[in-house]
C-alpha cells in the first residue's frame, strides 16, 4: 500500500490556497480584448450589410429601395421619369436613347421581351449622362422578326446583379423574371433593317 507524504509547514503557516491572482490586467490582455471586440463588431456590421435576396438575379417581384433623402441645404434635383426618345420603329441592331434618372446606388439594365413570351432576354446596361440614357447596338429579335412588337424593359440592378448579368453580355441569355420590378417598359416595332 502506498504511503501519502504529508508536507509539514513551520508553526503558524498554513497550506497555500488556490485563489486567483488579483493582479491588474496587463496591456497585452487589454489589447487582446480590444481585438476580439473589434472583430465581433466587424462581423456584426458585415452581416447587417449583407445583400438581401432581392439583390440576386434569381429574386423576383421586388421593388427597388426608395431613394435616400439628401441632407444638404440645397434641394436635390427631381428625378426624371424614363422616356424613350429614339424612334419606336427600330432595326434589328438599334441605338436606343431616352431620358431618365439613374436610381441612387443602382445601375439600370435593359431586357428585351417579345409580348406573349414569358422570358426576358438580357441586353446590356444603360449608360447615363445627366438625365439622359443610351444603349448602343442593342440586338432586337432575329432577322425574320420585321413587323413584330417587342418590349424594352428597364430594370434597376444591384452590384451583384450587374456582375452576374454582365457575364452574359453578347450572348443569348434569358430569365423568367427580371431581378426586381422594372422601372418602365417601352413597346417598339421591328423594321426590316437587319444588323
Amino acid at each position: 500500500m502506498a504511503r501519502i507524504a504529508r508536507v509539514r509547514y513551520p508553526q503558524g503557516m498554513t497550506a497555500p490556497e488556490n485563489k486567483p491572482s488579483k493582479r491588474p490586467w496587463r496591456a497585452a490582455q487589454w489589447t487582446f480584448l480590444g481585438v476580439v471586440l473589434a472583430a465581433l463588431i466587424g462581423v456584426t456590421l458585415a452581416l447587417l450589410g449583407r445583400p438581401s435576396p432581392d439583390d440576386s438575379p434569381a429574386a423576383t417581384g421586388s421593388a427597388p429601395p426608395p431613394p435616400t433623402v439628401a441632407s444638404s441645404a440645397s434641394p436635390s434635383p427631381s428625378p426624371v421619369g424614363f422616356q424613350l426618345t429614339s424612334a419606336a420603329a427600330v432595326p434589328q441592331c438599334a441605338d436606343l436613347t431616352g431620358r431618365g434618372s439613374k436610381p441612387p446606388g443602382r445601375e439600370v439594365g435593359l431586357f428585351i421581351q417579345h409580348p406573349g413570351d414569358p422570358k426576358f432576354y438580357w441586353a446590356k446596361l444603360l449608360t447615363f449622362a445627366g438625365d439622359t440614357w443610351r444603349a448602343e447596338r442593342v440586338v432586337i429579335g432575329a432577322p425574320g422578326d420585321a413587323g413584330k412588337d417587342f418590349n424594352l424593359v428597364l430594370v434597376p440592378m444591384s452590384v451583384q446583379a450587374v456582375v452576374e448579368f454582365s457575364k452574359h453580355d453578347g450572348t443569348t441569355y434569358a430569365v423568367e423574371n427580371p431581378p426586381v420590378a422594372p422601372l418602365t417598359t417601352f413597346r417598339v416595332t421591328r423594321t426590316p433593317a437587319p444588323c
